[in-house]
């Protein structure tokens, strides 16, 4: 496999993106403008010690067993080891983040995951492994140095007494140095290993989620009871085996059960978008309202998605925050979910049922009045 490299390619380009989705790393040279996008250390220092963010700290190197303490926490030092600070879910605190995630409209709103920062010292490393899902790297302050594949297969092992899943070194696909405003996009089980070059380098990881059989199947499961009537069954059986024996008839008869449960109204669709639709985070919002929300909506020209919030259709029903809102959702609703952003004057103009629920979006901070910061 070769790693392309392009030049001035944006993350919105999806014509030319979409090839590389899910199959091939790509490297994007000046694909971003940053300076915009990179927080101050002492802003970070902040979020690690104020807030319930999910965050880590990684020291060590490459060859030497690495030191995982997770966040949040009471004070933050330096190590003297090469470090990294890992900071989930900053969508929820840089508005600039969410536009950016925002920009690839190529990829369903859906598939995204959240916005994680890698802050690091000089030789800072979180480690050479592979993700199960799909990333962009963007660099945002100071250099990286990058080493690229291959994939990882059934056979690659992991490393033993490492606090994360850690994997050998191996003959990369390529090797290359990040600058700022550089991307570098992985597909799944692509394993790579990025070590900082300069102080406070910084790197932002834009994820995106692949719902897993099993958490499919939990849901599966938490649905069962309203299906109980879908049962292993073998009728005119042949007694052909012995008496403790499953045999192989008895797997296909399991495997065509699970079936026509799946194949039951509305159970896979079910399944797929409340899993992809629930949130990153169980966060409470901080914008929740108390007061009016009718006078509200109609001081307030234009709304938009809470970072947070998780909004996707199937066939006009629609899904929220994991949840099943409702069937037949009106076309401002849909215009919402693909646009994450709507119009007082449409809200105004919905059924009772949908306004109704629209009001419990703002009062929970799922829905919020645009700013300035809202592009």
């Amino acid at each position: 496999m070769i790693v392309d490299r392009l030049k001035d390619v944006s993350l919105s380009e999806g014509q030319i993106l979409s090839q590389y989705w899910q199959t091939s790393p790509v490297i994007l040279e000046k694909a971003v403008e940053v300076d915009a996008l990179i927080p101050d250390p002492s802003t970070l220092v902040q979020i690690l010690t104020e807030t319930d963010l999910p965050s880590r700290l990684l020291t060590g190197v490459e060859g030497e067993t690495f030191t995982l303490t997770h966040g949040p926490f009471e004070t933050f030092k330096t190590p003297k080891k090469p470090w990294t600070a890992l900071i989930h879910a900053l969508e929820h605190l840089f508005p600039e983040y969410d536009q950016v995630r925002k920009s690839i409209q190529w990829i369903p709103s859906w598939w995204f995951e959240d916005c994680m920062l890698s802050w690091a010292s000089i030789d800072g490393s979180v480690g050479r492994h592979y993700d199960q899902f799909s990333v962009f790297l963007i660099q945002l302050n100071g250099r990286r140095h990058w080493e690229v594949g291959p994939i990882a297969t059934g056979h690659t092992s992991i490393l033993p007494n490492q606090p994360i899943a850690l994997v050998d070194r191996s003959e990369p696909l390529t090797s290359w140095i990040a600058n700022p405003g550089d991307v570098l996009y992985l597909p799944p089980n692509v394993i790579h290993h990025g070590v900082s070059l300069d102080p406070n380098c910084m790197t932002l990881s834009l994820g995106f989620r692949a719902p897993d059989a099993g958490a499919l199947l939990e849901g599966a499961i938490e649905t069962i009871d309203n299906h109980q009537k879908i049962r292993f069954s073998d009728p005119k059986r042949i007694r052909n085996g012995n008496a403790a024996e499953i045999l192989v008839s008895d797997l296909q008869e399991a495997k065509a059960t699970i079936i026509r449960y799946l194949d039951e109204p509305h159970v896979l669709e079910y399944l797929l978008a409340t899993r992809v639709t629930a949130p990153y985070l169980d966060m409470e919002p901080n914008t929740a309202i108390d007061e009016e929300i009718d006078p509200l909506i109609d001081s307030v020209t234009q709304w938009v998605l809470d970072p947070g919030c998780r909004m996707a259709y199937v066939n006009q029903t629609l899904y929220v925050n994991g949840e099943r809102i409702g069937v037949q959702t009106p076309s401002e609703l849909l215009h919402l979910a693909n646009t994450r952003t709507c119009r007082s004057s449409d809200i105004r103009n919905l059924e009772k049922f949908w306004y109704e629920a629209v009001v419990e979006f703002i009062r929970t901070g799922s829905l919020v009045p645009r700013t300035d910061n809202d592009s």
